[in-house]
């Protein structure tokens, strides 16, 4: 049966059975397309020549599109307002070669301050980028949030960076929630637009996960014909809960820095095209080279691979912790000492309650060789010799979430193997990478993040 519902904005009671009124049926389906994020990147001109591809892969879709959707980060707020101002020009650039109008909804570096303060007071990024925007939409003049028609169905883009410098997974994540503003004009936006075929809310940040901020937004939307809420910001594509009858999705990037794994562990670069049918939603994700194909990641996996990615960080102090040293033709832990060098993984577990195989790949020159290798006690469910095991359940871990992940303090390191020559000594310099993998299977799929860390050899004066 229809919904009618009573919504409080601004002290007036607006009634919402506008939405129990017989809904407009649209004659045939909207496609729409659908980019994600360029910035964050170590090179925007990479990430804008992967945009080009993105573009080129929608515009060359067999069902011609009717609208395109940004789900924002085009350009590096951190640089300079001559630097934005050239980097707008030149991602708009190629955006306009779409053969349909697309619209934008900011991201955090569309908009955040050069210097980091959550909740910051510094809006120059954010009165730049309005003044940029504005000139290609106009509806963006006054406030980043607005609305427009395609084809009986209605588009709601939602401003998540309010509150400069938050993010629904780290930091104070409170603050990741639209204004009292945002959110009567949403009210009044979807009454007025009650009869729509179907409506479309696209976001930057998935503000759901911080569901205090969200529920009253998803409470709101459940009472209208709401469709999908589609975000992007976290660089991998997941398929969220189809709740109270709305299609929740976070799109990957475009052009943005993915993970180090395989595809359906976020190491991937895509597009999307979504297609409504009245009720039916189709979404279909587009791999852009040199990833031939992909399929789309339930969330309740990719907060795992999340989870130990966010692991792997935790070996930033590899070389600290490893330490190699040459003296009198041998490779030791500290110049003068007789005991041998080692590598040391140190800080890492399993961050989930599956078990999780880890691979460990050094690929030393041919002198130098690991003479053996030994995983800490209690912590292999399954040994698969000297380089890899199978890590029980929260193996060594006592937080974990989806942006952080500690082990026990004082705990002994994971692995640790000892270095020995197997053949002249190498010179001083010479660099010892290491691979360290981490994967998982579930629902007959395998999930894997690697990060890639190295440790020198040293010279010790005679």
């Amino acid at each position: 049966m229809p919904k009618t519902c009573v919504l409080f904005a601004t002290g007036v009671l607006l009634a919402a059975a506008a939405a129990a009124m017989p809904r407009s049926v649209s004659a045939e389906p909207v496609n729409i397309g659908i980019i994600g994020d360029q910035a964050a990147t170590s090179s925007l001109d990479t990430s804008y020549q992967i945009l080009q591809q993105g573009v080129d892969a929608l515009k060359a879709q067999s069902t011609p599109l009717d609208v395109v959707l940004h789900v924002g980060d085009m350009v590096e707020s951190t640089q300079s307002e001559t630097e934005i101002r050239a980097r707008f020009s030149q991602v708009t650039g190629i955006l306009d070669q779409l053969p349909v109008q697309w619209y934008e909804t900011a991201g955090d570096h569309d908009v955040n301050p050069p210097q980091f303060q959550q909740d910051s007071p510094d809006r120059s990024r954010e009165t730049l980028f309005k003044q940029l925007y504005s000139q290609i939409n106009p509806k963006v003049a006054d406030q980043l949030y607005y609305s427009f028609d395609v084809k009986g169905y209605h588009f709601v883009a939602l401003y998540t960076e309010e509150q400069l410098d938050t993010d629904p997974r780290w930091g104070n994540v409170f603050y990741a929630q639209i204004s009292d503003a945002q959110y009567d004009w949403l009210q009044k936006d979807l009454a007025a637009n009650a009869n729509s075929t179907g409506i479309v809310v696209f976001l930057h940040q998935p503000q759901w996960y911080n569901w205090s901020g969200w529920s009253r937004v998803h409470e709101l939307l459940r009472n209208f014909p709401v469709r999908a809420v589609i975000a992007g910001h976290f660089h991998y594509n997941q398929s969220e809960a189809l709740l109270d009858g709305i299609q929740y999705w976070v799109v990957g990037a475009t052009g943005g820095t993915t993970k180090q794994g395989n595809p359906n562990s976020g190491d991937v670069q895509q597009v999307t095209v979504l297609q409504i049918d009245g009720t039916s939603l189709t979404f279909t994700p587009i791999s852009l080279a040199p990833v031939a194909s992909m399929t789309w990641t339930p969330r309740h996996y990719m907060d795992r691979v999340q989870a130990q990615e966010q692991l792997l960080g935790n070996l930033y102090s590899f070389a600290a912790d490893s330490p190699v040293f040459l003296d009198s033709g041998k490779l030791v832990k500290a110049c003068g000492s007789s005991d041998p060098a080692q590598l040391v993984l140190a800080g890492i577990g399993n961050a989930i309650e599956l078990p999780v195989t880890l691979s460990i790949d050094v690929t030393a020159p041919a002198s130098i060789a690991v003479t053996q290798g030994a995983f800490a006690s209690g912590m292999c469910q399954d040994s698969i010799g000297t380089f890899g095991c199978r890590l029980k359940p929260s193996a060594g871990v006592v937080v974990s979430n989806t942006s952080i992940v500690e082990t026990a303090q004082g705990a002994p390191p994971l692995w640790t193997g000892t270095l020995g020559l197997a053949g002249s000594p190498p010179p001083v310099g010479t660099v010892i990478p290491v691979q360290v993998v981490f994967s998982f299977i579930a629902n007959n799929q395998t999930y894997l993040v690697y990060t890639d860390v190295s440790t020198k050899v040293q010279g010790c004066s005679a």
